[in-house]
């Protein structure tokens, strides 16, 4: 095959390069890839479900706490590309740039703090039918950190003026 020939081929499989300015690609490049991310993240929380299902006929409290992380990774993932607008990075003000800045990290500062409460009281609530004083004392701790977390968040926005 001659080299006109290739280059022929080539464009006519190959799609047209993204034409635009620089933001407008760069938006282009973010929304791309936070689809893609949330689409990942819904097929991890689908897997995690699915392995909680199967689980559930099993009396081993370590694989249903397991589907249940996996399943809330999932959720996560997803939720935090769904939020990439918060940043609002393309104004030149400061203040509003810190301020959502901090808005994003006391909102995702309370969603892990109540994830791992909700963590913690599963631990704990797995715990229960176990003779084991270690276990439930592990998904108490959990579970106050998860609330301690939360507490921590609710400051965050004070920094904020």
């Amino acid at each position: 095959m001659a080299f006109p020939q290739v280059l022929e081929f080539l464009s006519t499989i190959l799609p047209d390069p993204p034409s635009g300015t620089p933001s407008q690609l760069a938006q282009n490049g973010i929304n791309f890839f936070s689809l893609w991310i949330a689409r990942i993240g819904g097929i991890v929380a689908f897997i995690g479900a699915i392995k909680f299902a199967l689980s559930i006929k099993a009396d081993d409290a370590r694989d249903q706490l397991n589907a249940v992380l996996i399943m809330i990774s999932g959720f996560m993932i997803r939720a935090a590309v769904q939020n990439l607008g918060i940043f609002s990075l393309s104004t030149t003000n400061a203040n509003t740039i810190f301020s959502s800045v901090m808005t994003f990290i006391s909102t995702w500062t309370r969603r892990v703090g109540a994830l791992g409460a909700l963590i913690g009281a599963i631990m704990f609530a797995f715990a229960i039918k176990d003779e084991n004083a270690a276990t439930k004392i592990n998904g108490l701790k959990t579970f106050a950190a998860g609330a301690i977390c939360m507490s921590v968040s609710t400051i965050l926005p004070l920094f904020v003026t």
